[in-house]
């Protein structure tokens, strides 16, 4: 199986707080509160083609632990169901695959130790 797939591109995984308005008629302008973060359904990665690692994603059916690591020690770890699918393609271009990853968990910060 697969454990480290070096990718081209990834999405942002912590995006900001949805804001809840709370303007009641005394305001003399709108004000908010943080809501809960909004995660996409499925966070994209685009990898170069590789027909095992390609096979190996799509045989997986559980929930995996999955990690996006940086040079500097710190990720974001979180589980998610994963598949891959081939990216389109032309003359002269390479062939890329995008790994598709919806997650089944809230995705956290691990600072670099």
């Amino acid at each position: 199986p697969t454990s480290s797939i070096d990718i081209k591109s990834f999405p942002s995984i912590l995006a900001p707080k949805s804001a809840i308005e709370v303007t009641n008629m005394a305001d003399g302008a709108r004000r908010f509160i943080q809501g809960i973060r909004e995660t996409p359904e499925n966070f994209e990665f685009t990898a170069n083609w590789d027909a095992t690692v390609f096979a190996d994603l799509n045989a997986l059916t559980k929930s995996q632990h999955c990690s996006l690591e940086f040079s500097d020690g710190s990720k974001f770890t979180w589980d998610g169901y994963i598949s891959a699918s081939n990216s389109e393609g032309g003359v002269n271009e390479v062939v890329e695959m995008t790994i598709s990853i919806t997650p089944s968990s809230v995705p956290v910060f691990v600072p670099a130790t």
